[in-house]
């Protein structure tokens, strides 16, 4: 199935960051709103959860281009021939409406 790719503004790919990441931006800057309102140690858990995050984002970008350098790397099937003789396309095709 090819879908055409569709050209998105950077508010829109900010917003879907976001929505990705929102548990993680609940994790930082909840913290940090109690910190301002209560106690600055809230603080410290606010930089223990973006210490985690950076780290979790790091792994996964090294995951990510490790595994797109080992799909350059791979070899490509070869094509099937087509079939050029009327038997074999018409018992293809009954097989396919079985």
């Amino acid at each position: 199935m090819n879908v055409p790719t569709e050209k998105r503004t950077r508010l829109e790919q900010a917003m879907e960051w976001a929505v990705w990441h929102f548990g993680e931006l609940a994790g930082v800057l909840g913290p940090l709103v109690l910190a301002v309102i209560f106690t600055p140690w809230f603080a410290l858990v606010s930089a223990l959860v973006a210490a985690g995050w950076a780290v979790h984002e790091v792994r996964d970008h090294r995951e990510r281009a490790r595994l797109r350098a080992g799909t350059a790397e791979r070899k490509q099937l070869p094509a099937t021939p087509a079939a050029t003789d009327d038997e074999t396309t018409n018992h293809q095709s009954r097989e396919v409406t079985r």
